[in-house]
């Protein structure tokens, strides 16, 4: 298998050797011309473009010794950027200096760098980007976000854009998604100095940055959930950046400032055979079986190593990385702008940076927007939202705009101050200004519901509660007998427990939201999301993931009578019950071979498929929650959900039926059960608590609230092939219950507000 591997990089590598002349200089001179072209339109007469810039990282005292050596080597690189400056006199400064909005990004910067250009060049930015180590024209080895790749931007912000004849030392950054990751990462890390004006120690050149949709936990927000292998996105990740990966280097255009010559020709060809040859790098990354636990390698990729609240002593990365990693802390009066999605990849990662991340910021230094959207709204588009993306036919950045001229150009215009976070409540369909997020106190209170072993009412007219009725079951405000027990005159039998059976290879996933959610960018879901809210055309009803009752079928669903009143529900929720498991055969080889052809298609498994065999067959049960708002015909659509392997339950150490007394719910540093998973036992009986991701929605009068639990999740999560038979406990000594905020109407004006047209207020209104 390892010499077939040699054999197919050397095959391809001559291919691309062969071909570079011919496909790479029209590809690369493409982007080039398209990228002049969109600047020629803005009418702008002052600009200049030095598409390839060189800027050399050399190790290792870029950064005054501070910079770590590469685990992986190769620490001298050159990063290549593009940068569009103005030559005009800037008149505020006499000079032709001006601020500069850096776009840092793995996925090429030709790419990256366009949807930038008409807010912020017209309006007197420069803007530059730049490819990161291991991606797009830029060699070395490919780190994704560690250490070594923060300190390169660091340096590129702090020491070589206030070098330019052109810069005035004031710096910006935004971008989506991992662009955005890096913003928060680089942050906790930049040069700092007192400011003498404001009394505050402050950072130097980074004054304000705008990171849209972030992780905060790689571990916990992408790659393991609950404990569980993430599947899809990474997938789908992976094929991307592949993809990106064996385009030709924009470095076939030669060197900005020396033209092109032979020695870029060849460099440019080195570099595409090494980024060729680190295909199966991330492939590696996830299959590591070291990676299937929370350990340092996800730490120093994740922003909350720079919260404010840290173990004793740092993080302690030991003689990989500087005590400075450890220990360094996102600067409190750094502006940050925020966006997220209800259904968003990133939606807890985001929460949880803007509420513990930004713990000592004031209102002034930050500011939050959650839409109705996915990743690739919240991170780029935006839908229904003009001023951060895509809107009213146009790509601007106006809200953006409008921060940075308050942050950077020190323009007096403090907006979102009184209320700095914008939600999006779903249920009613309209926007709210809020103080926090969290709401604050006064604006919510803790709420129980209890599962019974009761049957719910039918919905009339509804196939789905005749079709599931054995595995249907009431969702109670409080409990009574007959949610537990049959009653005849003075006698009373249990009734009996609900069964949950997983029985591969049927699975649940594929037709619910989850599916589209962890697609990432799925071109449905952004059909349907731009016509609902970009061009006011609801089409929900067609699409099939906006009604989980297909997906639903199996599972156990436990169901409200209909609301006898409107119901909000905010933040995360917190699912507890009790459960134990029967497992039956093993894996058949049938199954193997079948499971492994169809993760093959996103993966490279090879030398992995034992690995992946013994995940696939081990005794565990993945545990899958819904949280769905049921409609007066029947329909479900899913608001949020919560995932969690049996083994990685939060357990007591001293005794692994009881669960955890140092464990406290939607504690982000909480890793016990991920560092060290409890294997289950058959027959034996557990507490499970699973936590399901924050949301913000109005069940309506008349509607139902449902929770349904399933055990598995294709493709979002590598399932769990073993079939098991699970008994869920519930009784007046093992009360299941979920536990969530509702929020109450008090405040208005004062804590919060309506607002009719968010996009107007968010790029108009003034405190």
């Amino acid at each position: 298998m390892k010499s077939l591997k040699i054999t197919l990089n050397i095959t391809l590598l001559l291919i691309l050797l062969f071909y570079s002349s011919l496909y790479a200089g029209p590809l690369t001179d493409s982007s080039k011309n398209k990228l002049t072209e969109q600047i020629e339109k803005l009418g702008i007469s002052d600009l200049k473009i030095d598409f390839n810039v060189r800027i050399p990282i050399q190790n290792p005292d870029v950064l005054d010794d501070k910079r770590p050596a590469n685990p992986a080597g190769g620490d001298e690189v050159d990063l290549w950027a593009t940068t569009i400056h103005h030559t005009s006199i800037n008149p505020d400064t006499n000079t032709i200096k001006r601020p500069t909005i850096l776009v840092a990004t793995a996925y090429r910067r030709e790419f990256m760098l366009p949807a930038y250009l008409l807010t912020f060049l017209k309006n007197g930015y420069n803007i530059m980007s730049v490819d990161m180590r291991g991606t797009g024209s830029t060699g070395g080895p490919w780190g994704a976000m560690n250490p070594i790749e923060q300190y390169d931007i660091v340096y590129v912000i702090d020491r070589w854009i206030p070098t330019r004849e052109w810069s005035n030392g004031k710096i910006g950054m935004v971008g989506g998604s991992y662009m955005a990751i890096v913003q928060y990462l680089v942050s906790g890390l930049v040069e700092k100095e007192f400011n003498a004006v404001t009394g505050k120690t402050e950072p130097k050149h980074l004054k304000a940055i705008a990171p849209l949709s972030t992780l905060s936990d790689v571990y916990d927000d992408i790659a393991m959930h609950g404990g569980n292998l993430e599947m899809e996105f990474m997938g789908v990740w992976i094929a991307a950046t592949d993809f990106l990966s064996i385009l030709p280097p924009d470095l076939y255009l030669g060197d900005s400032a020396n033209g092109l010559g032979l020695d870029d020709i060849k460099e440019a060809a080195d570099i595409w055979k090494e980024h060729v040859g680190n295909l199966t790098v991330p492939v590696d990354w996830i299959m590591d079986t070291n990676n299937m636990y929370q350990n340092h390698w996800y730490k120093e990729k994740s922003p909350y190593i720079y919260w404010p609240q840290k173990p004793d002593g740092g993080w302690g990365f030991g003689n990989d990385y500087p005590d400075s990693t450890g220990r360094a802390v996102i600067p409190e009066n750094l502006p940050v702008f925020n966006t997220t999605g209800w259904f968003d990849i990133f939606t807890r990662g985001t929460l949880n940076n803007y509420q513990y991340g930004l713990v000592n910021h004031s209102d002034s230094d930050k500011a939050l927007v959650v839409g109705p959207w996915y990743h690739i709204d919240a991170s780029f588009a935006c839908p229904g939202l003009d001023g951060i993306g895509i809107g009213e036919g146009l790509i601007n950045y106006d809200i953006l705009l409008r921060w940075f001229d308050w942050k950077i150009k020190g323009k007096n215009d403090p907006f979102m101050e009184e209320f700095p976070v914008a939600l999006y409540i779903m249920g009613e369909e309209k926007w709210r200004m809020e103080k926090s997020w969290p709401l604050k106190p006064s604006r919510t209170e803790s709420k129980t519901y209890y599962l019974s072993k009761a049957k719910p009412s039918s919905i009339s007219g509804d196939w789905f509660s005749a079709l599931n009725y054995l595995n249907n079951y009431k969702l109670v405000e409080n409990v009574s007998d007959s949610d537990y027990y049959n009653k005849f005159l003075w006698f009373k039998r249990s009734k009996k427990n609900p069964v949950l059976r997983h029985d591969p290879p049927f699975f649940h996933g594929l037709a619910s939201r989850s599916a589209q959610r962890w697609f990432g960018f799925s071109p449905l879901s952004m059909v349907s999301q731009f016509s609902k809210y970009t061009f006011n055309k609801d089409i929900d009803h067609l699409m099939p993931w906006e009604d989980e009752r297909a997906d639903e079928l199996g599972a156990l669903t436990f169901t409200t009578e209909p609301l006898k009143n409107d119901i909000e529900i905010s933040g995360p929720l917190k699912l507890t019950f009790w459960a134990k498991t029967k497992f039956n055969r093993a894996l058949s080889q049938a199954v193997v071979k079948k499971t492994l052809e169809g993760i093959s298609k996103h993966f490279k498994i090879e030398d992995n498929e034992n690995s992946l065999i013994e995940m696939a067959d081990k005794k565990d049960v993945q545990w899958v929650i819904e949280v769905n708002d049921v409609f007066p015909n029947g329909r479900a659509r899913n608001i949020t959900s919560g995932w969690m392997s049996a083994w990685h339950r939060p357990y007591n150490p001293s005794n692994p039926k009881e669960v955890d007394p140092a464990y406290t719910p939607f504690d982000p540093f909480y890793e016990n059960p991920n560092v060290n998973p409890s294997p289950i036992e058959e027959g034996t009986l557990y507490p499970y608590v699973i936590e399901i991701w924050p949301t913000d929605n109005v069940f309506k009068k008349g509607h139902r609230i449902r929770v349904s639990i399933s055990a598995s999740d294709i493709p979002h999560l590598f399932p769990f092939f073993r079939p098991s038979v699970n008994t869920i406990v519930i009784d007046p000594d093992h009360k299941a219950k979920i536990d969530f905020k509702t929020v109450n109407k008090e405040g208005e004006g004062l804590d919060w507000k309506w607002v009719d047209n968010v996009s107007q207020y968010l790029k108009n209104h003034n405190n």
